[in-house]
């Protein structure tokens, strides 16, 4: 009920208040037109609008004074402006004048420049060029110089050659650490006596007087003896006769038969002849010098012709076919058979040894040609065991398997050493061979363990890879590549490097054959000399 009278009172208060205020404005609108209609009102607008009017027009004329002050000031600046542009025209004028002139000396001396420029850049061409030039015959000769210190310095170290064909060669020295103890017998050691033989003469010897008179020497019944040997070069001549008979029927002188190697009035026998044969063919004597040998110690009794001593090794190798035959199939039976070539001058050509050699038996066959023809009918043709040699490429086609002679890698990577100083792997490589070589010969004889095996296969493998990343950052020179080769060859036949650690009836070298072919290299290098004194 309250609060519908308080409403009643707002709508009763806000109806008061419009009516309130249309009140007023429609006593505002009624004075006004009262003024209207009396006419003060228009009068009041004119003098309004006159007023308005006047304050219009000295404003205008204000502002055209002001137009008019702002033209003149405007043209001053602008004749201002014009004279000042006239004075930066000529001064850029001037300036365009002098910068042209600068253009022009320096167009002069750009095109100066491009000609001297060109003529510098033709001699510095032919100064490159020479520069090429003399850089590619520097490294020409550099290669060059290697090549030749390579071959200067090839001796019986680094290289196959003999040390008997060095100049100037060192002394081989002797590793062996020095004892301190006395040549010959050592204290404590078994006696070797030298063998007693059956004596040709007795000399008695009589008994001193001292003996028998003393009663203080007691006769033991022994007999104390000592031999004196000595040696006697004789003729012994067996004289062969039978009676001769006249044959009526066919009109000649006969008789019985003499024995096989009876055949002219003085023969030789055995004994003679396989002396004269291993003078001259074993110790290398010459000829004449083996007939003058044996002249010299009979006396003059036995004067054998050159002729007769030349042929005796023919005359040795047709009799001695059946052990020829039994040493070649002894060759064959063999597991590993160690083989070698060496070149040797017939009659002023050259030819070809082949040498077989198993240890216990050695054989020699001479060949006019190398190669697969100089193997035709030896031991190597029809062989099935493991072959040791120097890489000879022919012998890869026969038997097997095969062993490298690591005593030759050994000269080759010193070579190496030698003549490519600033590579690593071949002082590696050398120095695991050594350490390979002296492992196989303390090893028990069923071989190396398989962990050691192991670990020397890795690091060969290891060496022959860094080999690989140091030629490829150093390329080999084309005047000296046998480093390189030597690289190649043991990254290729690996197996046939090693093969001796896991099979210990392999050696690691072929020196064998090279003890056996000495034998032929020093009757080949034998100087056949009368040495006739004057």
């Amino acid at each position: 009920m309250i609060t519908h009278r308080k409403e009643e009172k707002a709508v009763n208060g806000q109806q008061y208040f419009l009516t309130t205020s249309l009140s007023y404005r429609l006593r505002a609108a009624q004075q006004e037109l009262a003024c209207f209609r009396s006419g003060d009102a228009y009068v009041k607008l004119r003098t309004d609008y006159e007023g308005i009017i006047r304050g219009l027009n000295l404003t205008i004329k204000r502002l055209r004074q002001e137009r008019d002050d702002i033209s003149f000031s405007r043209k001053e600046t602008t004749r201002q402006w014009m004279e000042v542009l006239e004075d930066v025209q000529k001064e850029h004028e001037k300036e365009v004048h002098r910068l042209k002139k600068v253009i022009t000396e320096l167009l002069d001396i750009t095109a100066s420049l491009k000609k001297r420029n060109a003529e510098l850049d033709e001699k510095r061409k032919a100064a490159l060029k020479d520069y090429y030039e003399t850089a590619t015959e520097l490294e020409d000769a550099k290669g060059l110089i290697v090549k030749l210190t390579a071959q200067v310095n090839h001796d019986y170290e680094n290289s196959s050659l003999p040390s008997s064909k060095c100049i100037n060669r060192k002394k081989i020295t002797n590793n062996r650490e020095k004892s301190g103890k006395k040549p010959g017998a050592q204290a404590g050691h078994p006696h070797h006596p030298r063998k007693a033989m059956k004596p040709d003469k007795v000399v008695e010897i009589q008994t001193e007087e001292r003996f028998k008179e003393d009663p203080r020497y007691v006769p033991t019944g022994n007999t104390v003896s000592r031999q004196v040997v000595g040696i006697c070069a004789v003729p012994v001549v067996t004289e062969y006769r039978t009676e001769e008979f006249y044959d009526k029927k066919k009109g000649r002188n006969v008789h019985s038969a003499f024995p096989g190697q009876v055949t002219d009035d003085v023969n030789y026998d055995g004994s003679l002849k396989a002396f004269l044969f291993l003078l001259n063919s074993r110790c290398n004597v010459s000829l004449e010098k083996t007939a003058r040998f044996v002249s010299d110690i009979t006396d003059g009794a036995l004067s054998p012709c050159t002729g007769m001593i030349n042929g005796l090794c023919r005359e040795f190798s047709s009799k001695s076919r059946q052990e020829q035959d039994n040493l070649f199939k002894a060759l064959l039976d063999a597991p590993v058979m160690h083989v070698d070539g060496t070149a040797a001058r017939v009659n002023g050509s050259n030819n070809n040894v082949v040498v077989c050699s198993n240890g216990a038996a050695t054989m020699y066959f001479a060949r006019e040609h190398k190669g697969h023809a100089g193997i035709t009918d030896t031991p190597v043709e029809t062989f099935g065991g493991i072959l040791i040699h120097d890489h000879e490429a022919c012998f890869y086609s026969y038997g097997s398997d095969h062993q490298e002679c690591l005593v030759h890698i050994e000269r080759y990577l010193r070579d190496s050493i030698e003549n490519e100083k600033g590579l690593t792997w071949n002082r590696q490589m050398l120095e695991l061979i050594q350490e390979m070589i002296h492992e196989n010969n303390i090893a028990p004889a069923e071989g190396m363990a398989e962990e050691k095996i192991a670990g020397f296969e890795a690091r060969y493998d290891a060496i022959v890879q860094t080999a690989a990343e140091e030629y490829e950052d150093d390329p080999p020179s084309e005047y000296y590549r046998d480093g390189y080769n030597l690289y190649r060859r043991m990254a290729e036949y690996r197996h046939n490097h090693l093969l001796f650690l896991s099979n210990p009836l392999v050696e690691p070298d072929n020196n064998l054959c090279e003890r056996k072919a000495r034998i032929l290299k020093g009757k080949i290098n034998q100087a056949i000399s009368p040495g006739r004194e004057k």
